[in-house]
């Protein structure tokens, strides 16, 4: 890892042989080593954290995350396609099928470093933990954090003029679905059992975020990442009583902002109970906080 600061510092065209591609693949073998449950669990994703980290840098130009989740030149995520058909959506007594049509999600929540283009393009007041405008030093490729809804939905606006996409924030159906799959009714995005090496909640011990990505063990069935822990998701729905139905101004953009919207996932700071994908939360669509986050979906795709 400093190695590839160095090499950071310093340019390729400064060092002798294939150092670049010596420092990935031993930065690659840090970040795939299996995490073990019976070691140190938080030191072995700090490790894994770092390397993340580390490859960002260097395989984006400086950019700070790691190419496999967005692109260049607005920070446009990688889209993971779910298909049209029904789910099972919600828990206990609110169980019940839902059908949805084909849209698209990112494979991670947004990062700082996708947030700062969107900053820079605007104007739009940075979060408040910012300085100078630039995300804290080392966490570019964590989700970006003390965003209101308010603020995640101008991100999409922004992003659907620069991408020519209908993009928007996930209902709150959409994210379930993209977190459970179609099969079953999982509780959590890898299956029933809960597992502390598959995601950073409160059990991992971090207390803080982690880069996007870094837990593909916990994948749902459509390949999405990060759909369990690290920050809570905001949607674009009303938080109301089930069964769900898209058809009843639930999903009404315009209201305001004393309209409760739902926000999914749970946190860093979060029990395994509230990080399941079944769990709801709201807040006020003006309230910012150091664990919300959001990530987003396509409904009209172009040249995907």
């Amino acid at each position: 890892m400093l190695a590839a600061e160095a090499l950071r510092d310093v340019g390729p065209a400064r060092v002798e042989g294939d150092l670049s591609g010596e420092i990935q693949r031993r930065l690659r073998e840090a970040f795939e080593t299996p995490l073990r449950k019976g070691g140190d669990l938080p030191a072995q994703v700090q490790r894994r954290a770092a390397a993340a980290e580390a490859l960002g840098r260097i395989e984006s130009g400086g950019f700070g995350a790691q190419p496999a989740f967005w692109r260049l030149p607005h920070g446009e995520p990688v889209w993971v396609p779910v298909p049209a058909g029904e789910f099972w959506m919600g828990g206990g007594s609110g169980v019940h099928r839902l059908h949805l049509d084909t849209f698209w999600i990112s494979r991670v929540p947004i990062t700082n470093a996708q947030y700062r283009f969107f900053v820079e393009a605007t104007g739009q007041a940075p979060p408040r933990h910012w300085e100078n405008g630039r995300p804290p030093k080392g966490k570019e490729s964590h989700p970006v954090v003390n965003v209101s809804w308010r603020d995640a939905l101008a991100y999409c606006e922004w992003l659907s003029g620069a991408t020519g996409k209908q993009i928007t924030l996930p209902s709150e159906a959409e994210w379930e679905k993209a977190a459970r799959g179609d099969r079953d009714r999982r509780e959590y995005p890898w299956g029933d059992e809960w597992d502390a090496t598959r995601c950073n909640n409160y059990e991992l011990g971090l207390g803080d975020t982690t880069p996007v990505g870094i837990f593909p063990e916990g994948a749902s069935p459509y390949g999405v990442l990060d759909l369990a822990g690290n920050v809570w998701e905001w949607t674009r729905s009303h938080f109301r009583k089930y069964p769900y139905d898209p058809g009843d101004g639930r999903e009404n953009l315009e209201a305001g902002d004393d309209v409760h919207r739902v926000l999914r996932g749970g946190s860093f700071d979060d029990g395994a109970r509230l990080v399941r994908a079944a769990c709801r939360s709201w807040n006020y669509p003006f309230y910012r906080f150091g664990d919300d986050g959001f990530r987003v979906v396509v409904v009209s795709p172009v040249s995907l």
